[in-house]
């Protein structure tokens, strides 16, 4: 049955069954419960269904549902709800879920917020742009390196599965693919009660990312650079120190000792 993919959905089908093996196998998923965002043409479903216990997947494209019904029909432990997974409802699942993706690149960071913000989500294997990946996963000091590269690796330990070459998909996109591999930490961090803060300071030092610390948290915050200054040294940092020279362990620092009063 031929289908017609769709730009506005951002629709790029994956079809090398080695590849998409492999993945279904990285992402330990045997007999257990699995959100497949964007199933498509039900490429990965497949094997999806032939692993996992249970698999519920969120499709926004009603044309893909004759084909998607034939998948139902084959596997039992498939459902297909046909409906924009970011309004999706998670916490009506009880269990643990494990999510397998091919994300469409233009939702990649709100996917990522939803998955990291629901906390019955233990694991994620996102296909994603290449480019992104590299960001998620940049360290200190590098190009890549922003306020989501901190956020995903302080919620979660991920690293980088495979490179998938843009060849791979049809129809073929501009950039080539990687896949992530995205681990919950079982234990938080930082104390719940700063968690909050602490993604709000990461996210104000990028605020502009050539600007200092100072500068950022200062319109930020609202606090005198004077007082800001101040408190870096205290910490043992430079009063002209940037947002990407810091690691997570230097925020949790920061945000322990921070007060704004």
């Amino acid at each position: 049955m031929n289908h017609q993919a769709k730009k506005k959905f951002g629709q790029n089908f994956l079809r090398d069954k080695n590849l998409l093996m492999k993945i279904v196998r990285e992402s330990n998923i045997t007999n257990q419960f699995v959100i497949e965002v964007g199933p498509g043409q039900g490429a990965l479903t497949t094997f999806l269904a032939s692993s996992a216990k249970k698999v519920v997947a969120y499709e926004i494209d009603l044309t893909l549902k004759p084909i998607l019904d034939m998948l139902e029909e084959q596997f039992e432990n498939l459902e297909v709800v046909y409906q924009d997974f970011l309004e999706a409802d998670l916490s009506i699942y009880s269990e643990d879920i494990h999510v397998v993706a091919n994300v469409p690149y233009y939702i990649t960071t709100p996917i990522l917020f939803k998955l990291l913000e629901t906390r019955n989500i233990k694991t994620a294997s996102l296909m994603i742009q290449k480019e992104v990946c590299e960001r998620l996963l940049a360290t200190p000091n590098s190009k890549q390196y922003n306020a989501l590269s901190i956020i995903l690796q302080y919620h979660a330990q991920a690293s980088k599965m495979m490179d998938v070459k843009r060849h791979m998909f049809f129809p073929v996109p501009n950039v080539d693919s990687a896949v992530i591999r995205i681990v919950k930490r079982k234990e938080s961090l930082i104390e719940e009660d700063k968690e909050s803060l602490f993604i709000h300071m990461v996210k104000e030092a990028f605020r502009q990312k050539r600007k200092t610390l100072v500068n950022n948290w200062h319109q930020g915050f609202n606090v005198p650079k004077e007082k800001i200054e101040s408190f870096l040294i205290e910490q043992g940092y430079t009063k002209d120190v940037r947002a990407e020279s810091l690691s997570i362990h230097d925020f949790i620092k920061l945000v322990r000792m921070w007060k704004n009063d």
